[in-house]
Formats: structure tokens, sequence, C-alpha cells
């Protein structure tokens, strides 16, 4: 018996020496900063991304919106403030409504205005044809060197003049706060019962 208590310690130190390796090992595992190292913030990107683009439609401008410098649409019951251009190839129709400025008909265009107010002019040089009816020009209208104009029913606050048109001019039942001229027209311009504060000159002389 006495030869074999010094063999014991020797057993439990080998035996020992496997565990001190293993407890270490898991020490390591249980690492604090191997821990949180898998754990990155990637998810942060993805949550901004839908909040950007919800946002675009709003500052997209609408397909119809209306181009008083290029009319060439129709257009009822919403007023315009501004000046609207009607220019060679476009037929701008308006009706039931107010602009707030001129009407001007360039080379070439064609407007239609119907129980339209306009608070200033409507100037027409080289139209290819202009029909005013019923509604209200605050200032006058006035018709150079174009084609066909039919003005009917209209309260103008100023002068209606027509010089040097190619085509044929009809004004009738207008009341006009100023004179009615007409000089220089290929034909002259037919129609009547206008009511005139002013002069009646020219080829209207009898309108």
């Amino acid at each position: 018996m006495p030869v074999d208590t010094p063999r014991i310690p020797a057993i439990c130190r080998a035996l020992l020496l496997p565990a001190v390796v293993l407890l270490a090992a898991a020490g390591c595992a249980n690492d604090p900063d191997d821990a949180q190292a898998p754990a990155e913030p990637t998810v942060t990107a993805t949550v901004t991304a839908p909040v950007e683009t919800s946002e675009l439609p709003a500052e997209r401008p609408a397909a119809d919106a209306f181009d008083r410098g290029n009319c060439a649409t129709e257009l009822s019951g919403q007023d315009i403030s501004g000046d609207v251009q009607v220019r060679d190839g476009q037929t701008c129709v308006l009706s039931d409504l107010t602009v707030t400025g001129d009407i001007d008909v360039y080379g070439g265009g064609r407007l239609e205005a119907r129980n339209v107010r306009v608070t200033e002019d409507i100037e027409a040089e080289g139209h290819a044809f202009v029909l005013v009816t019923g509604g209200e020009v605050t200032g006058s209208i006035e018709l150079d060197g174009g084609g066909e104009a039919t003005v009917e029913n209209v309260r103008i606050g100023g002068d209606l003049e027509s010089e040097q048109n190619s085509g044929p001019q009809r004004f009738e039942g207008n009341t006009i706060g100023g004179d009615l001229e007409c000089e220089g027209n290929a034909e002259a311009p037919t129609g009547g019962g206008n009511q005139v504060s002013g002069e009646r000159e020219g080829q209207c002389a009898g309108l």
C-alpha cells in the first residue's frame, strides 16, 4: 500500500491538464468581444430607401397642365391668370372662363372664345381664324393682317378694329364702348346690330 500512494497525485495531474485546456477554450469561446462581432447594424440602410421613393410622385408635374404660352387645347370653366398665346398651327378653344390678361393670336393661330371674359385685349395678327362669341372684353379686339374672323354678341369696352385681313369678317350684335373701325380688308365686313358708343368708320360705317 505505501508504494501506491505517490501515484495518485500523478494520475490526478494527468486528468486535470485536459480539463484545464477545455475550460480555457470554453472561456475564449465566451469572450464578450467575439460574441458581439457577428451583430453588425446592416439593416438600417434598407429602412430609409422606401421613405425616399414615397415622396417622388408628389414632385412630378401634372401631365395635362394647361400651357397658356402655347394654347393648343380646349379649356372650359377654369380661369386663367396671365396672358394666353396662340401660335402658328395651334387651335385654342376657351369657354366659360375668365382670362386675367390678353389673348394674343400669332400668324397661323386659331382661336375660339365662347362666353369668355378677358380683362385686357384680344390681339390677332396674321391669324388663320378667330371666333369670339358672347362674353366680355374689357379692352379692345384688334384683327390685323389675318384670315377669317367673327365677333358676335360681345361686350367690348374699347374698340373693335379690323384691318388688312384677307378672309371674311363678320361683326354682329356687339356692344362697343369705343369705335368700330374697318379698313383695307379684302372683303367689306358683314353683320349689323352693333351698338357703338364711338365712331363707325371705313368699311364698317354701316354696321
